[in-house]
């Protein structure tokens, strides 16, 4: 029992990397094409990438996944041809991680940092004849905090841009915080000393 609650607390601990964070914001977002598509009646569509996002990849892996547990088939290039599906057309408008505010929870230790999962979609469901049936926006976005020395580990690879932001580090911030740690190490030790030649 101990060995379980250990590493539950560990996994807690650990904060997602940036990509499982976005997958999330994905996943949210993704949510609504569900009863959207049921609305019309749709148990299966072809799916059409739009726009060049690097990250439309994992947009359109995501969606899959997301239709398929809520019972729409998703045919393939090859099965296009046997059915007369709607085309459901999947434009990443925003996908991103970006950093906020730097923070410090205590006088001494680790500098924190707020991390921040963006997702617009720009969605398309059309006959295959090319009618237009319905066109919605759908997004989510997510907030965490993260230690500041964590971000580059939990960027992933260099060509993934849209999930490592440039961090907004305040310059004075830097300077400010060690004098503030000293004047208050420096009160305590003058406090310690003077109560006890009373």
């Amino acid at each position: 029992m101990t060995a379980v609650l250990i590493a539950m607390m560990l996994t807690a601990s650990v904060p997602q990397t940036n990509i499982e964070m976005a997958e999330d914001v994905l996943i949210e977002s993704c949510l609504p094409l569900i009863d959207s598509l049921h609305n019309y009646r749709v148990d299966s569509v072809k799916i059409e990438m739009e726009g060049e996002h690097s990250g439309g990849w994992l947009v359109e892996q995501t969606i899959i996944d997301v239709l398929s547990e809520g019972g729409i088939t998703v045919l393939q290039d090859d099965e296009t041809g046997l059915f007369d599906s709607p085309v459901l057309s999947i434009r990443p408008m925003e996908l991103c991680i970006e950093y906020g505010d730097i923070s410090r929870p205590w006088i001494i230790g680790s500098r924190k940092i707020e991390r921040i999962a963006v997702c617009e979609l720009s969605v398309c469901l059309s006959s295959r004849g090319g009618a237009v049936l319905t066109v919605l926006r759908t997004g989510a976005v997510q907030t965490d905090e993260v230690t500041l020395s964590d971000t580059d580990v939990l960027e992933g690879s260099e060509n993934w841009d849209w999930l490592s932001a440039e961090v907004q580090d305040d310059d004075g911030g830097g300077l400010l915080e060690p004098l503030v740690v000293t004047a208050v190490v420096a009160s305590l030790i003058y406090l310690f000393y003077s109560s006890r030649a009373e």
